[in-house]
């Protein structure tokens, strides 16, 4: 028979919760008490009434109902907090072995199932709103992180809690926290990766935690348990959503539980080593094998570990005698053992998914070259065609797209080559040859007239770049790389060769090379860029051998005069005074630059008293009391000349079919002029307090071009409100320290091949003679032909001849100007080539009259005429401080006068470059035939 009993969830006295969860009743039975337990038969008593202790007011809520077995079954609404069981006259229950009916009241606790309670803080969302077993927590498809998670249990049937922590973006794992509190940060925009969690005490014992996380790029992984890890490790990837899930101790995993947590996988690998055997196995970039004790590698083993993708590793290498040997995969020999071979390069590839993901990197460490760069993804890492050992290597995963491990520069190297070929006379071109041999003849007289070089089997990068001495035209510039260095068809002879390598083959490599000239034969061997051949001696080049060598290795031969030129005499002139110390003296003078000819000009616009002004278009043009043609001229002026404009629309005579006049301000006086004379659309500005500065930039701080005393007339290019008006300004303005420094330094020319002639003592003859100077002076109007005239001046004064050419060449603009080309004066032509005797204010009326005081009525005598004026003032050291200035350098600036004096003294020019650009023609004759050469080096303390 069953019986009903009415239940409340209070529990009344007597009654006890069990450790498996079962609830005892006390149940009074004549003055003795047995029990009823949830779930299980209670013991025979005598009077089966069960009596209610201390709530006399219970109330009936729900039903329960006892089997006949008296087993306990509960039907608890989960929202119920308190289930009481009263007294009722209709509820009875029959002991086994009796038939009295029992009158019972009983009060006690509702059992609810536990519950898990959870939430997370979410990238741009914050806090999300709770959820409970196994609902999803975060987002998915958005791409946010989870940033922390609070957890806590709710209907705990058992003592004990929830403990959990996080792993946490360059924190790491924080500490366990438990029962909501926070585990994670906010704020601080830093992405969960990986959560382990907890059940404690009693609750461990009745329960299984489960719970899974929703991962960057992984999505959805399995379930894990009881405090392992679930998530990703080493890898960088935020959660974006958890379940969890309370299961009955030793119940079914809500899912799969295969990969709750994915771990940065490893490359793990051994070497097979001579004399040692195979090494212990190594992962993830440390070394397998030796280095510094010359032991080959003979064999490898690859394989992955901790794999999170599908997929695997191939690879093969290039063993001694065999060459490459076939591909072999996840853990495989590649190599030999037994056989004392060695392993010369690898390569590796990933495969599957694997490869979707990630990259190999590898790099070994080479016999000779020690560790070379890293190779990638099946790329070849070793040497070839060089009979090398691999005697270690290293091997790393990289996320897929991720920086390398460091340099990938030649992770392979290759014997290189150089290969060249000759075009010669009568010849053409004669078929490629490489590395040593000879291209070219012997004993046939017949000259190179042009040679191409290249390199094959580059193992870094850079090339090979060379030029030639070609007669007649000097040195060639630089080609590269297989073009073509000389001439064809022209019955040019080379001279002189010069190559170089270039990029990091020059960091690894030298070139050698020898030419066999007329005369001379075979010359020594010449390296990286120096001269190997003849210069100013006409010889032809007829052969030629070049060689690579590892860097710093012996040359294949004697190195003895690989070059043979006119003599270079070195003399040095040491100056007691220092460079900064020169420099602080020329910047007291003034020095000048067109470098900011181009640069805007500014002046402080309260210094200016702006007005309209113009200028006369025409030449000769009268300037009148009247706008008319028949009032008097109070001055004639010329093309250009500035005057103020008083009034631009004044009406007066006819000229040129207009009444239009300019009423002008000329030099204090009222004047007109008419308008077909002149333009009236300026904007000057007088400065009324001098001097001032005309500065670089709108800026009382700024570089000063120049300064202007008061009167000065500016023309106005610019006006606005800010204080300053731009102006136009000369081309000659004051050098900063910098550019000053840039000349004066005598360093940054000592091994310039063009700009060490500022030191060529120009005393002393070159001894070139008059056809390479007409050769030069073809097109040079005036000057053409003149060679001799430069040589007997030269000769007469003690000037060095192509000095004075050169000189000559600038003062007349290229024999153009207009004292060089020849003047009427007195009735006779007369040139003046140098200048002399012509002043600013009359530049060529002074020079003529000059000329024709010397009697330079020919272009040869005002050469050698003028020469002397040259020689005296600055070669001769006829001058206030009685110094010799020998140098283009010593005529610029002066450093004797420095030195004795502290001044910047008796310089030639003003213009910082005037040295520099001297040096061109000179040069360039140099090239034609390189003549004697003395080179006054100065030295600063």
């Amino acid at each position: 028979m069953r019986g009903k009993l009415v239940l409340t969830g209070m529990l009344f006295m007597g009654s006890t919760i069990l450790s498996d969860g079962s609830i005892t009743y006390a149940i009074e039975n004549s003055g003795s008490t047995s029990s009823i337990v949830d779930g299980v038969k209670p013991e025979a008593t005598n009077t089966d009434s069960i009596v209610p202790t201390e709530n006399e007011n219970t109330t009936l809520l729900e039903e329960e109902t006892i089997d006949e077995n008296s087993t306990l079954t509960q039907e608890v609404k989960p929202s119920q907090e308190n289930l009481v069981v009263e007294e009722e006259k209709s509820s009875t229950i029959t002991d086994e072995g009796t038939s009295e009916s029992l009158q019972t009241s009983i009060t006690t606790m509702a059992i609810e199932n536990p519950s898990v309670f959870y939430t997370t803080h979410v990238e741009n969302k914050g806090w999300l709103a709770g959820v409970s077993d196994g609902k999803m927590s975060g987002t998915q498809g958005q791409g946010l992180r989870l940033e922390g998670i609070k957890i806590s249990l709710n209907n705990s049937p058992y003592s004990g809690g929830i403990s959990y922590k996080t792993h946490v973006e360059d924190y790491g794992w924080l500490n366990n926290v438990s029962d909501g509190a926070l585990s994670g940060t906010t704020g601080e925009g830093k992405r969960l990766e990986a959560i382990q969690i907890n059940l404690t005490d009693e609750m461990a014992q009745h329960y299984d935690i489960y719970y899974r996380v929703h991962a960057e790029t992984y999505g959805w992984l399995d379930w894990a348990k009881n405090g392992a890890s679930a998530g990703t490790q080493g890898l960088a990837k935020r959660l974006e959503a958890i379940e969890i899930v309370l299961v009955a101790k030793g119940g079914a995993a809500p899912g799969s539980t295969n990969r709750p947590l994915v771990i940065d996988p490893s490359v793990v690998y051994s070497t097979h080593v001579q004399d040692f055997g195979w090494l212990t196995g190594v992962t993830d970039g440390k070394m397998s094998g030796t280095q510094g004790q010359a032991k080959r590698l003979e064999a490898i083993k690859i394989s992955l570990k901790n794999k999170p993708y599908s997929g695997g590793i191939t690879y093969n290498t290039h063993v001694q005698d065999y060459g490459w040997l076939n591909n072999v995969s996840n853990g495989a020999i590649s190599g030999t053992s037994g056989q004392a071979k060695r392993l010369e390069a690898i390569q590796i590839n990933l495969t599957g998914e694997m490869a979707q993901h990630y990259d190999i990197y590898y790099r070994v460490h080479a016999e000779t070259y020690g560790w070379l760069g890293w190779a990638k993804n099946g790329a070849s890492a070793g040497t070839q065609g060089l009979g090398k050992r691999l005697e270690a290597i290293e091997i790393v995963l990289v996320a897929k797209g991720g920086a390398a491990p460091g340099s990938t520069s030649n992770p392979l190297i290759i014997d290189p080559s150089v290969v060249y070929s000759t075009h010669v006379q009568d010849y053409g071109w004669l078929s490629s040859v490489s590395d040593g041999k000879m291209s070219g003849t012997q004993g046939q007289a017949k000259q190179m007239e042009a040679v191409k070089i290249s390199l094959k089997n580059k193992p870094y990068s850079g090339g090979i770049s060379y030029k030639t001495h070609v007669q007649d035209y000097g040195w060639l510039n630089n080609v590269t790389n297989g073009a073509i260095s000389g001439t064809s068809g022209q019955n040019k002879r080379v001279e002189a060769i010069q190559i170089n390598l270039t990029g990091e083959m020059a960091q690894h490599y030298d070139i050698y090379y020898r030419v066999h000239a007329e005369t001379f034969g075979l010359l020594g061997w010449a390296k990286n860029g120096a001269s190997a051949g003849t210069k100013g001696l006409a010889k032809r080049l007829e052969a030629i051998e070049i060689v690579l060598v590892a860097k710093g290795g012996a040359a294949p031969g004697s190195t003895d005069k690989p070059f043979i030129e006119p003599a270079l005499t070195t003399v040095v002139n040491n100056y007691n005074v220092s460079l900064s110390d020169a420099l602080n003296m020329q910047m007291k003078v003034s020095p000048q630059t067109d470098k900011y000819r181009d640069a805007p000009a500014y002046v402080s616009s309260q210094y200016l008293k702006v007005f309209n002004a113009g200028t006369i278009s025409g030449s000769s043009v009268n300037l009148r009391t009247s706008p008319d043609t028949v009032s008097k001229i109070v001055a004639t002026v010329g093309n250009g000349t500035v005057f103020k404009v008083l009034d631009n629309n004044v009406s007066g005579a006819n000229v040129s079919g207009s009444t239009k006049w300019f009423k002008i301000e000329y030099n204090g006086e009222i004047l007109y002029v008419h308008s077909s004379l002149a333009t009236a659309n300026l904007r000057m500005g007088e400065v009324t307090d001098g001097p001032l500065n005309i500065r670089s930039e709108m800026s009382a701080t700024s570089h000063s071009y120049s300064t202007v005393k008061t009167g000065t007339l500016l023309t106005i290019l610019e006006e606005d409100s800010s204080g300053w008006y731009r102006v136009s300004w000369g081309s000659w303005r004051n050098a900063k320290s910098a550019d000053v420094l840039t000349y004066l330094d005598p360093s940054k020319f000592v091994n310039d091949e063009k700009q060490r002639f500022q030191f060529m003592d120009l005393t002393k003859t070159s001894g070139v003679s008059k056809e390479t100077l007409n050769k030069y002076l073809v097109g040079k109007g005036i000057l053409e032909g003149q060679g001799q005239a430069f040589i007997d001046a030269g000769f007469k004064y003690g000037i060095n001849e192509v000095y004075l050419m050169a000189h000559t060449l600038l003062e007349t603009g290229h024999g153009t100007s207009t004292l060089a080309k020849g003047i009427e004066y007195n009735g006779k032509k007369v040139y003046n080539m140098y200048g002399v005797g012509a002043l600013d204010h009359c530049p060529i009326d002074c020079g003529a009259k000059t000329a024709y005081e010397k009697g330079w009525f020919t272009p040869y005598a005002a050469i050698v005429g003028g020469a002397a004026f040259i020689d005296n003032g600055y070669l001769g050291g006829n001058n206030t401080y009685n110094v010799v200035q020998n140098t283009l350098y010593e005529m610029r600036w002066n450093p004797a006068v420095m030195d004795t004096k502290d001044i910047a003294g008796h310089q030639y020019a003003t213009d910082i470059g005037w040295a520099y650009k001297q040096v061109s023609a000179m040069y360039d004759v140099y090239k034609i035939q390189p003549y004697n050469i003395t080179l006054e080096i100065p030295v600063y303390k």
